[in-house]
């Protein structure tokens, strides 16, 4: 993601040193490149001589009357509000003195999301699930590298956990820092927000943060598994529609437990796609067909659904089969190479690199995203 040109404009200078400390030393570093001025003249000859090389301005209302005549089109006026008067000129208000993760939070969402700036050009962000119906298929990995892969290409990508117990990313680059929400905090705020009947008080980018090497964003765990344990088809779908209507990411990668419980049935009713994981094992295949057959009688309308945008995708292939999905009726829509160096001392939670693994990856992202079918030419 291309950083956010930010100018900040305040008199007091005791503002804008915290400021720019917290900037360098948090996640925000690569989001925002910061520009920041406590005396007006030389605050508007920067804005006249920048030219359109500045997104968004950050500042007190009387800095922002000053260059008011200079503003061009596009360019994001935010104005700094005192003792709960968030009236600005132009709409655009936040409080001055709140936590700064908060604050810069809302100026990110404010300049990508508020204007339009990051709305996928498609619409609305396709939202993937990536299943199993049995553990160990490698799901967890298929989703981490689906998320890259993506975001390799240069899709806005976001991905969510929702294992009960996930596998933790690591290369994070930095543990969260004091302030910093996630998944546990957000799920609480929509909570509250549903009570109130109001929509929720911040954007997604307050409670996220950037994966380095996934190159997209993701939630903090909860450290209580109760967060999860509790979470019903209700709060689940409440989530997804909070991330995917941020208007910030083409893509919604959801990695779910195996277990058909309320929250995996709200991801695999709402995705449009639904990335399902199987092996060349006859165990797969046989709990793959009960699972379905028992979906087919109790629930003909789901069970049609869920086929029309399930992709089955071969794991862990090793250029034979030897056992077929266990209805006439599917195939294998794609496959991934097996990598025998993953197996030893393989950790889901990293983000491993092969070109026969991204070649296959590239041709699972094209089909997801309905550039065309995979031809497969598999032998029996």
């Amino acid at each position: 993601m291309v950083p956010i040109k930010l100018v900040l404009a305040v008199q007091e200078e005791e503002y804008i040193d915290p400021f720019l400390r917290y900037v360098h030393a948090s996640e925000f570093d690569r989001r925002l490149v910061v520009t920041a001025f406590s005396r007006k003249e030389a605050f508007a000859q920067y804005v006249l001589e920048s030219g359109g090389d500045i997104d968004a301005i950050l500042g007190d209302a009387t800095f922002l009357e000053a260059v008011d005549p200079l503003k061009r089109p596009g360019l994001c006026c935010i104005q700094l509000g005192e003792d709960g008067n968030l009236t600005g000129a132009n709409g655009l208000c936040i409080e001055k003195y709140q936590p700064l993760h908060q604050l810069l939070s809302s100026v990110v969402e404010l300049v990508r999301g508020g204007f339009g700036t990051s709305m996928p050009s498609r619409g609305r962000p396709i939202v993937i699930g990536v299943y199993s119906t049995v553990g160990g298929c490698g799901k967890t990995t298929v989703a981490l590298h689906l998320a890259r892969q993506l975001a390799t290409e240069g899709g806005k990508v976001f991905y969510l956990n929702l294992e009960t117990i996930g596998s933790e990313l690591t290369h994070a680059g930095q543990s969260l820092r004091e302030g910093q929400a996630g998944l546990a905090r957000l799920l609480y705020d929509l909570k509250a927000a549903d009570d109130r009947r109001e929509p929720p008080r911040f954007p997604i980018s307050a409670y996220a943060y950037r994966h380095p090497v996934l190159q997209g964003d993701t939630l903090a765990p909860p450290d209580n598994l109760n967060e999860l344990l509790e979470m019903e088809r209700k709060d689940t779908s409440e989530l997804l529609e909070y991330i995917a209507g941020s208007g910030l990411y083409d893509s919604v990668i959801v990695d779910m437990d195996s277990f058909p419980d309320g929250r995996t049935e709200a991801v695999l009713e709402r995705a449009d796609r639904v990335v399902w994981i199987v092996t060349d094992d006859w165990g797969v295949m046989r709990k793959t067909g009960g699972w379905l057959a028992h979906l087919e009688r109790t629930r003909p309308d789901c069970y049609r659904s869920l086929l029309g945008k399930a992709r089955f995708v071969l794991n862990r292939y090793t250029g034979k089969r030897s056992v077929d999905l266990p209805r006439p009726d599917l195939k294998i829509q794609a496959t991934l190479s097996h990598i025998p160096a993953w197996s030893q001392g393989n950790r889901q939670g990293d983000l491993l690199y092969s070109p026969l693994y991204q070649r296959d990856m590239i041709r699972l992202c094209s089909e997801l995203h309905g550039e065309g079918p995979i031809t497969l030419a598999l032998e029996g």
